[in-house]
């Protein structure tokens, strides 16, 4: 987080008796048990909103099986320990799960400050969806059982789904002219744009050379605009049309810059970077596809901006220990 405060002494119920603290072990979900941790304690807060320590574990424990998932596709040992950009693996899946956590826990702020509630009517739908999922995991008894293996019960994996829905209910609120949210949008500078892209590769000075070939056909065609989108699935990015917000990083800042210059339906020279060259054309900006894009940006910004702060239980807490536990309970079947 950019504004990560550091740990704050949060009230952890010390005064519950030895009995007290056995029962609510033995009742917790997997997730408390394999972190060692009452699952209702307020581990993190996110600009002042207490989450219980059973979110943030969940996101961990659902960012340890994206990670051992795709160690084991690639066919390589998982160490928690082997570094990464910004520290080790096991900070990494922690650091992640926070992540997810503010983003939910924004989510909610927002509900609040933009005056977002769920009806009756949008409670009775997740009511439904809820009847409709367990029918399609065979019943609500096997799919309470696929649920709490994530450590989730009914209860948690509808407030999960709220938040969801308070999401959509934002972003609508955003589309609705006037509103306070579709005023923070500022998406006039966004635009769409199209790229033909010969990566570097290995020889560079055969890429240039390739781009100019490109460049030259693009130029003799009897309908460049016609033949823009066939090179550009030739080329090196076939991802097609793509919105760009300002700064977003979806290309590098020059190409940025050289695609603003563009009028629609003007394409570029060959530009270089490191990747390679690049032609690019710029067309015309789909507005609501750029909403949604820079509403995503602008609530997963205010996430990463919000004023975060973890009880001592999180800053102890060891994220390898946690998911091997976690894999030997769901093993036990507990």
């Amino acid at each position: 987080m950019q504004k990560r405060m550091g740990a704050l002494v949060l009230a952890l119920c010390l005064t519950l008796s030895g009995c007290a603290l056995e029962k609510e072990e033995k009742n917790a979900s997997l997730l408390g048990r394999a972190a060692k941790l009452g699952e209702e304690l307020a581990l993190v807060t996110v600009d002042g909103r207490e989450v219980p320590a059973w979110r943030y574990l969940y996101w961990l424990a659902f960012t340890c099986d994206q990670v051992r998932e795709k160690y084991k596709d690639s066919g390589l040992a998982l160490d928690w320990e082997a570094p990464v950009p910004g520290g080790t693996l096991a900070e990494y899946a922690k650091d992640q799960a926070l992540a997810n956590t503010a983003l939910y826990a924004t989510v909610e702020n927002w509900a609040e400050r933009y005056g977002c509630a769920l009806s009756e009517t949008e409670r009775a739908a997740l009511a439904k969806t809820w009847e409709e999922q367990a029918a399609a995991h065979g019943g609500e008894e096997a799919y309470l059982k696929e649920l709490s293996d994530l450590g989730l019960d009914r209860l948690r994996a509808e407030e999960l789904a709220e938040v969801g829905m308070l999401y959509a209910k934002l972003y609508d609120l955003c589309l609705t002219e006037g509103s306070e949210l579709s005023g923070l949008l500022g998406t006039a500078d966004s635009l769409t744009v199209d790229r033909i892209l010969i990566s570097a590769g290995e020889d560079r000075e055969a890429a240039r050379e390739k781009a100019a070939e490109v460049f030259s056909r693009l130029n003799g065609a009897e309908d460049p605009e016609a033949a823009f989108p066939a090179l550009a699935a030739e080329g090196d990015d076939t991802a097609g049309p793509r919105s760009l917000l300002p700064g977003d990083g979806t290309l590098p800042q020059a190409l940025e810059e050289a695609a603003k210059a563009l009028e629609e339906g003007q394409y570029s020279g060959i530009l270089e970077s490191e990747e390679g060259f690049s032609i690019l054309r710029r067309l015309a900006s789909e507005g609501e596809a750029l909403a949604g894009e820079a509403f995503d940006r602008l609530l997963q910004d205010a996430a990463e901006g919000a004023l975060v702060r973890t009880a001592p239980a999180y800053d102890a807490l060891d994220a390898a220990a946690f998911d091997k536990a976690l894999a030997e309970l769901r093993e036990k079947g507990e």
